[in-house]
């Protein structure tokens, strides 16, 4: 199955009124707690942003060029930026989590219900691997956040810093949840090596989607579903290329 494919078939998925309400639920909750946070903590946010920026080394002089143009409130706006910019990926992240540790078994049994009904279940993974994975995955992703935050203000490199970023987080967080029921410990390895290209061509698949208006709502769940098909039919692909030819009747 291909990329194409994957998201095919996760888009079919998606448009169940189940996974309709699986998607939307964790995305508004973590949204509103984001806002909360940020409302609540305030000054907080906008004197460690403020912080940041000053300690950057360039920022010095970029202040003031803008100050003899007389843009004097340009620090204050970009400040703002920063916030906004980072609710999305803030916001996101927490769904991912939630998807990972407690939507993608739900969503898992849903697609192999339905479409991979006859697919063995080895239970290489568990619910323990899991959290350990997606914990794991978040740390890894603030590293790279916090040591890439200099790239971000590049124009047009900076803006493809993020994406790339959470486009390797879902790789990293869902591949182990698509196959943790199914596969064996063994044939995890295998298809998570063997197939890392194709894994984090999905992920940052799902990471563009939350740049499309409307489909970042969805791109979550919608990744999901398109780890799901995809390491179910890699699986089921694996199996059936092991398995002794049938003898003629």
């Amino acid at each position: 199955m291909n990329f194409l494919e994957a998201y095919r078939r996760a888009f079919a998925s998606q448009m169940k009124p189940a996974m309709l309400l699986l998607a939307i639920g964790p995305v508004i909750v973590a949204a509103l707690f984001w806002i909360f946070i940020m409302w609540w903590k305030w000054a907080f946010f906008m004197g460690a942003i403020d912080k940041l920026i000053k300690t950057l080394p360039y920022m010095d002089s970029v202040g003031d060029r803008l100050i003899f143009f007389g843009i004097n409130v340009v620090p204050g706006v970009l400040t703002l930026w920063i916030l906004a910019v980072l609710f999305i990926p803030l916001t996101l992240i927490c769904a991912l989590g939630f998807t990972s540790i407690a939507a993608m078994p739900v969503m898992l049994k849903h697609v192999a219900g339905r479409d991979y009904a006859t697919l063995a279940q080895l239970g290489g993974g568990s619910f323990v691997g899991s959290l350990f994975n997606t914990l794991g995955g978040l740390l890894w992703f603030l590293l790279l956040a916090a040591l890439t935050i200099p790239l971000w203000f590049i124009p047009v490199f900076g803006a493809l810093v993020m994406p790339a970023l959470l486009g390797l987080l879902n790789a990293r967080v869902l591949r182990y949840d698509a196959l943790a029921d199914h596969a064996s410990a063994e044939e995890m390895r295998d298809l998570l090596t063997d197939r890392k290209l194709a894994w984090r061509a999905l992920g940052l698949g799902g990471a563009a989607l939350n740049v499309v208006p409307f489909f970042w709502l969805f791109s979550t769940t919608l990744t999901g579903l398109a780890f799901i098909h995809y390491g179910l039919a890699a699986l089921a692909q694996e199996r059936a290329a092991l398995a002794p030819p049938r003898a003629l009747a």
